[in-house]
């Protein structure tokens, strides 16, 4: 048998076990069978394609395929969209776009905009300014805003607001304060990068005891994790077990 007869019988059993799982009409049996290969077409065409059409898991799956082949079709979307409407929700959602796509420069001037009038101390919008500010590797003025941000909202609670005022400070060489920034973090952040840069940090001020211990508590932490949590946090789990004695 010729490997495309092999095949053609592999998506007939296939439609065919398809037909009974999701309950279609059974005369598709008979049609895949006594028109092989017309017969599976007509099948995902008409029952099939128009399934995944409306599957969420499908179009997040197409989503990404799309931004992963034209990483600027959302960026031209939005800004499509903010020539219409100036408003402060879609100048938000480009300059999200922006960053999304390791393009920071360009979202700090949009975020920068949108802290006006009753927006001039948002603290969600100035912790976004922030984290723009820092990846653009302007971290004076990412430790600045920050300053602002506490100052005008002091209730605000933000672990990732934390995280990086903890970065902003280790990036400065301020290495105590930010040492205290990620000892607060490591035992409440929802994660493990808090708890494994504290250790790189205690690593960096010679305190390796320490440091040891926090990449040796990442490692058993994650012994009875979900997977998921396996995979977001896979970064950060290979670099506590690159640096575990």
């Amino acid at each position: 048998m010729s490997e495309a007869g092999l095949f053609i019988i592999i998506l007939q059993v296939y439609f065919c076990v398809h037909v009974f799982r999701h309950d279609k009409e059974r005369f598709w049996i008979f049609i895949i069978i006594l028109v092989p290969l017309i017969g599976c077409i007509v099948y995902f065409l008409t029952q099939v394609l128009p399934d995944l059409v409306h599957d969420r898991k499908f179009k997040r799956a197409g989503m990404s395929l799309i931004n992963t082949l034209d990483p600027q079709r959302e960026i031209r979307r939005l800004q499509d969209e903010l020539e219409v409407s100036d408003s402060i929700e879609n100048r938000l959602a480009l300059a999200d776009a922006y960053v999304q796509a390791s393009q920071p420069a360009a979202a700090i001037d949009l975020y920068e905009q949108c802290l006006a009038g009753i927006h001039e101390d948002d603290p969600d919008i100035m912790l976004k300014l922030a984290q723009a500010c820092f990846s653009n590797e302007e971290i004076h003025k990412a430790k600045d805003i920050l300053d602002k941000l506490l100052a005008k909202n002091p209730d605000y609670k933000s672990y990732d607001g934390h995280l990086l005022y903890a970065k902003v400070l280790e990036s400065l060489d301020l290495t105590e304060q930010a040492a205290r920034e990620y000892e607060i973090l490591a035992s409440g952040y929802p994660g493990e990068e808090a708890r494994v840069r504290y250790g790189l940090l205690l690593k960096k001020m010679g305190q390796e005891d320490r440091a040891q211990a926090l990449f040796r508590e990442t490692l058993t932490r994650i012994k009875r994790a979900p997977g998921f949590y396996l995979k977001k946090e896979k970064h950060w789990i290979d670099i506590a077990s690159e640096n575990l004695k």
